[in-house]
């Protein structure tokens, strides 16, 4: 019934039946209506609420047949659902193991072209905190300054090449100098020298317009092997290491000193600190 038919009723104070109780009502009320009830009477409402009754029963058993359909078509469904999720989380276990199967062997492989391309840096060095003279400076009379105040000196013979890096913008310092040995005991002896004379700086190369400046002469990284550095000063600081160095290419740390030198190769290495 709409709200109108609702509100209708109630402001005449009527009532609503619906079929099968407004005809159980008429009998009763024809009932009522007599002053006497005879067995017949009583024996035909008695077989009319009893077919009253099959009827309902027949239709609550039709809706329950169609229900019980209906739940088995469900089940069915589910069923079908379920196997195919099985079978869609299989292939996404099997994509995930091969998915971590070939980060392995990507990981693998990036490692070793990153030690292969550090190997032949081998004999190549890095020189930083030398100031910018003037343009078209002599590069090469830099590094035999350097080696002088080392106390290694160092030939034209010994220098395969030698240039200036490109200025960092907004880093402030002056652009390193990349020198590549002919030998790799060259490299090595001077790397052994900075280490021994450790507060190197400008004024021993002679600049000494300006305060003193340190002078760094480090080993020549892989970009995969720098950012590999970065990553391990992060983890230096995050977990109090102490030590963090390298030496031939190999970046070794050592929490405190006597503990056992770790090296670090990869990412997963730093994890397993």
């Amino acid at each position: 019934m709409s709200n109108d038919d609702v509100s209708y009723l109630v402001e005449n104070d009527e009532v609503w039946r619906c079929d099968p109780c407004a005809q159980t009502r008429r009998k009763s009320m024809v009932l009522e209506s007599k002053t006497s009830v005879s067995y017949d009477d009583v024996l035909k409402l008695v077989t009319e609420i009893k077919d009253d009754f099959k009827r309902v029963e027949t239709s609550l058993g039709g809706s329950l047949n169609a229900c019980h359909e209906e739940i088995a078509q469900i089940k069915d469904l589910v069923n079908k659902q379920r196997e195919e999720l099985t079978a869609w989380a299989k292939i996404a276990e099997d994509l995930r193991s091969e998915n971590a199967s070939l980060r392995r062997q990507v990981s693998s492989l990036e490692a070793r072209m990153d030690e292969a391309e550090q190997y032949s840096r081998r004999n190549t060095l890095e020189i930083h905190g030398i100031p910018v003279e003037k343009k078209g400076e002599n590069v090469v009379s830099l590094v035999k300054m350097v080696g002088r105040a080392l106390d290694y000196p160092v030939e034209d013979g010994m220098i395969d090449a030698c240039h200036r890096l490109r200025t960092r913008d907004g880093s402030g310092k002056p652009p390193g100098i990349v020198v590549k040995m002919v030998r790799r005991l060259d490299a090595e002896g001077l790397l052994q020298k900075r280490r021994v004379k450790r507060n190197l700086n400008t004024h021993d190369l002679g600049h000494t317009s300006r305060p003193a400046d340190v002078v760094y002469v480090n080993e020549s990284l892989a970009p995969g092997r720098r950012k590999l550095l970065n990553a391990a000063r992060q983890v230096k600081k995050d977990k109090a290491y102490t030590y963090l160095w390298i030496r031939g290419g190999k970046i070794l740390m050592r929490k405190n000193a006597g503990d056992r030198v770790k090296v670090v190769t990869t990412m997963d290495d730093l994890a397993n600190l």
